[in-house]
């Protein structure tokens, strides 16, 4: 039951955060959805030697998959500390998560061999807000999981 609910919340955190970072890249006419960016990151790789289009699934599935790990460490945050989920903790915790975010991708723009140009200080401020999203959106389910089953 532990696992369903991890996987609920980080597919809805995820999709909440996708969909607030292509609605920005609209917005503000620049690339901002991460699976697009990944793809560009895994096609610019030399050590890969893969060609990767811009609207592969594998970006996708990066994403969703560190979706799933960030739920993953919401939840345990939950269980260990006893804390129950709130909205002022899932600011929180969207924050924290965003700081990761973006030392994740400050990470691969500075080893990678050719990453891809990126509006980066746009990008990285959106990132911080899309990830109070993600924590937002996995709360939700968290709080919606804990009405049905004891959290």
């Amino acid at each position: 039951m532990e696992l369903s609910k991890i996987i609920l919340a980080g597919l809805v955190g995820t999709t909440l955060m996708t969909t607030f970072s292509y609605l920005v890249g609209q917005l503000c006419d620049a690339d901002l959805g991460e699976p697009k960016l990944l793809n560009k990151f895994l096609d610019r790789s030399k050590r890969l030697g893969v060609e990767v289009a811009e609207d592969s699934i594998w970006g996708w599935i990066f994403h969703y998959l560190t979706g799933f790990l960030f739920a993953g460490v919401m939840s345990a945050y939950f269980c260990l500390t006893e804390n129950h989920p709130t909205w002022w903790l899932a600011v929180i915790l969207g924050s924290i998560l965003g700081l990761f975010g973006v030392l994740g991708w400050l990470i691969m723009i500075r080893f990678h061999s050719a990453p891809p140009k990126i509006e980066l200080q746009l990008f990285l401020i959106q990132l911080v807000g899309a990830h109070i999203i993600f924590g937002l959106g996995a709360t939700f389910v968290f709080k919606l999981w804990a009405s049905w089953y004891t959290l």
